[in-house]
């Protein structure tokens, strides 16, 4: 029987890549995104990645994550279509408001509350709506996985930012949430974890402060290979906080 998949921000950056990686695995893989053309592409890329013999059934379901509604139905068409739900990958997220112009970033002082709002709303009340849409499935089937992306500026300790409050605040608020709900449901055999990219070759940090080159780039290929190791882990096991950054730039001072 084939693992199912949702994966949140599929359709473009990190969440492509990760639901291209978990296709070519033999997951069959809910994309989730805003947009339809891009959702689109996505499936026609994940039929080419399917391995021989396996039928893609792949889904896609253009849906917004500050949606209660909208994240209920994404669990719900999950199941319909596939009968249960095996990962959960939460990686929709964005450093500025949609729609926003602004090159130069805001500082607390400056930064627009309309602003702030949108980007905790998608960063993590869009986490929390995702995660909590697939627990009751999951605890109803006693197993289940779910990975949330935070940034790597917020590990324990936690560093925000410079001229991005919201984002840093919006990442802090996934790392407090995935541990919090990783207690809650170990019982039932679920696995809950949070990953922690340095700067991703993505449209999020062409776009944002978050371009900023701190010891480089990787691509949204390579980072998918951790969450690839992530899935892979045995049962009886968990990684918790890895961190993948450049490494030209991992021991500098």
């Amino acid at each position: 029987m084939n693992k199912v998949a949702i994966v949140t921000g599929g359709s473009s950056g990190i969440g492509r890549a990760v639901s291209i990686a978990l296709a070519e695995s033999g997951f069959q893989v809910t994309v989730v995104g805003r947009t339809t053309r891009y959702i689109d592409a996505t499936l026609e890329l994940l039929k080419t990645r399917t391995p021989a013999g396996q039928k893609p059934l792949h889904a896609g379901l253009a849906l917004d994550v500050i949606n209660e509604n909208d994240m209920q139905e994404m669990a719900d068409k999950t199941m319909d279509r596939f009968g249960r739900i095996d990962l959960l990958v939460a990686s929709a997220g964005i450093g500025k408001k949609a729609g926003s112009s602004r090159v130069i970033p805001y500082s607390t002082a400056t930064l627009p509350p309309d602003e702030w709002g949108a980007v905790i709303g998608v960063n993590l009340t869009g986490t929390f709506l995702s995660n909590r849409a697939v627990i009751a499935p999951m605890m109803s089937q006693r197993s289940g996985h779910i990975i949330n992306i935070c940034s790597s500026t917020t590990p324990h300790g936690l560093h925000g930012t410079p001229y991005a409050p919201a984002y840093s605040a919006s990442k802090f608020g996934v790392v407090g949430l995935t541990e919090s709900l990783a207690e809650e449901v170990s019982s039932y055999g679920i696995r809950v974890q949070a990953v922690f990219p340095g700067a991703v070759e993505t449209p999020l940090v062409d776009n944002t402060i978050l371009a900023r080159p701190f010891g480089g780039t990787i691509t949204a290929d390579n980072f998918a290979s951790t969450i690839m190791y992530l899935v892979t882990q045995p049962v009886d096991a968990t990684t918790i906080h890895p961190h993948v950054i450049p490494f030209r730039g991992a021991f500098s001072a």
